[in-house]
């Protein structure tokens, strides 16, 4: 599960795990991660889903590093609704 102590560095690291192996993602509670935080790591998706979908070798700059993206990587988030009903 995402939450508030997660940032997109430790995000970062994880997706470069994930897309140099070709493994799948799924994040849960996407919604909980800090404004700020949320903005950065979906700028980090972003790039991942165009490499993903171009299925080019060439590698993607994450966290300032370059990283080939296997194209069999999956990067899912799910994002559950705000208020007090609900009970995540």
């Amino acid at each position: 599960n995402c939450d508030e102590g997660i940032d997109f560095k430790s995000m970062g690291r994880i997706f470069i795990g994930l897309v140099k192996c070709g493994a799948w993602g799924c994040f849960d509670e996407f919604n909980r991660l800090k404004e700020d935080q949320l903005s950065a790591v979906s700028q980090q998706i972003q790039v991942i889903q165009a490499a993903i979908k171009a299925k080019k070798d060439s590698p993607v700059q994450i966290l300032g590093k370059q990283v080939l993206v296997n194209s069999n990587a999956g990067i899912f988030v799910t994002l559950n609704p705000a208020g007090k009903k609900y009970g995540g």
